[in-house]
């Protein structure tokens, strides 16, 4: 049983708020943003973990007002609950990257964890496909690879950088495999270019693998 109440909620000024929900063994995180902004799942990665949380699901919704909700299943790497002392450090973390002008990656910087891709050891059944449903307005991205700490931030900071958007993505692991699946699209609102996008896209995901 976690520590924590059946419930934690905690606003960050009055655009962003977050809601914890334990689990038995997964925490249920819920990150809203008063209004949409490209990069939100990107730091939102950045923080969890540093903090030594893998994301094992996410799912982002939009309301008609615009406001938008990051659904994020958990699981910590070390095996602890969520307490609201730990929670409260995700909050101020990510208040100093969405109200402070800290982008993610110098926070990594400081959390010295840029060193992610030195370190690796590449992955040679690692496996990237992308396409494009008929009749739909984004684009899929499919991975295939070994599990490690720190691969899905590193997706995502290339999807931002890219400026790539994350409809919703997710993550099935099993006997130390995982396979991410991602619903992506262009800034405005399109799936992507099957030509040069798709080649440079892929071969940047790859070099990280």
């Amino acid at each position: 049983m976690s520590a924590v109440a059946e419930k934690i909620d905690i606003s960050l000024k009055k655009s962003l708020h977050l809601s914890c929900v334990p689990r038995k063994d997964t925490t249920l995180l819920k990150v809203t943003v008063s209004s949409d902004e490209m990069g939100i799942i990107y730091r939102v990665t950045a923080v969890l973990y540093a903090h030594g949380w893998d994301i094992l699901e996410a799912m982002a919704e939009t309301s008609h007002e615009g406001t938008v909700q990051d659904v994020f299943v958990l699981k910590s790497q070390t095996g602890e609950d969520m307490t609201e002392k730990k929670l409260r450090s995700i909050r101020d973390d990510l208040n100093s990257i969405f109200y402070h002008g800290i982008s993610a990656f110098d926070y990594m910087e400081q959390k010295d964890l840029n060193s992610l891709h030195s370190h690796r050891i590449p992955d040679p059944t690692a496996v990237v496909k992308l396409y494009n449903p008929v009749s739909s307005d984004f684009t899929v991205m499919d991975i295939r690879m070994k599990d490690r700490p720190g691969v899905l931030f590193q997706i995502t900071q290339i999807l931002h950088f890219f400026g790539i958007d994350i409809i919703t993505f997710s993550a099935l692991s099993n006997q130390g495999q995982i396979r991410d699946s991602f619903l992506i699209r262009s800034q405005d609102g399109n799936r992507l270019d099957e030509g040069v996008m798709f080649s440079q896209l892929k071969s940047a995901i790859e070099n990280i693998l």
